[in-house]
């Protein structure tokens, strides 16, 4: 009898696009819920007393089911389609160029070197994946569709803003945490998986990314180098969730 798994790894390879926009846009929910939850985003106000006194007060903000749907929307029109054409169907197709086809073709005939050529072409993947899609695909893609949902004023602006003020550092946060996972993804899980895998992931991604935004004492001056590498300081939190 077939169990759950069973039937949703035969749907991943039956119909990726449909099965992971449904799971992803699932997961992206479920992560900013988490992430709001646990770790809600804290702001200072000036409040003046009726002495005339100006005090600053903190302000823990509450739940914004908006901030979720957008994230969901985000995951299942945008990312899902996005990575399951790259992680999915170009990139396991692409094969380590300084191999020479030669000596490609002897080691696919023996056992032995197999494992190592696996390992060859998944380093050149892991590189052309991290090299180019964070920086050129995900963190502009995220921003102008955030940004966009949001309904700001003048939205292109807001992310030309955005991106100069935090690109750079949403790219090194990125790169702390994701190419270990997706060399580990690329080597020992099969293609139509590693998209779920990835969304298992980057759940707890974001609620550490929310973690050190938003909880006292973390963040820039801890003296942490993950934290203050990943406090990307950006206030309406738009770019907590860095996705690859």
């Amino acid at each position: 009898m077939p169990t759950i798994f069973h039937r949703y790894n035969d749907l991943l390879k039956r119909y990726p696009f449909r099965t992971n926009m449904i799971t992803t846009g699932i997961f992206f929910g479920m992560g900013d819920v988490i992430a709001q939850s646990l770790f809600p985003h804290r702001t200072v106000e000036t409040q003046v007393l009726d002495n005339g006194e100006a005090v600053e007060k903190e302000v823990v903000g509450s739940y914004t089911p908006a901030r979720t749907v957008r994230a969901m929307i985000y995951g299942t029109v945008f990312f899902a389609p996005i990575s399951v054409l790259w992680h999915g169907k170009t990139l396991p197709r692409l094969k380590n160029p300084f191999i020479q086809a030669f000596r490609r073709k002897a080691m696919e005939e023996k056992p032995r070197l197999q494992k190592r050529l696996h390992l060859y072409d998944s380093v050149f993947r892991l590189g052309l994946d991290q090299l180019l899609f964070p920086a050129l695909v995900w963190i502009p893609l995220y921003n102008t569709v955030m940004v966009i949902l949001a309904q700001h004023d003048d939205p292109f602006s807001v992310v030309k803003t955005k991106l100069e003020n935090n690109w750079w550092n949403v790219l090194k946060a990125s790169w702390t945490v994701w190419p270990g996972f997706q060399l580990f993804n690329l080597l020992f899980i099969p293609v139509h998986l590693r998209i779920v895998c990835a969304n298992i992931w980057a759940t707890g991604w974001n609620a550490f990314l929310s973690f050190v935004h938003n909880a006292k004492g973390h963040g820039k001056g801890s003296g942490k180098r993950l934290e203050e590498l990943v406090d990307i300081e950006d206030e309406d939190q738009e770019l907590t969730m860095v996705y690859d």
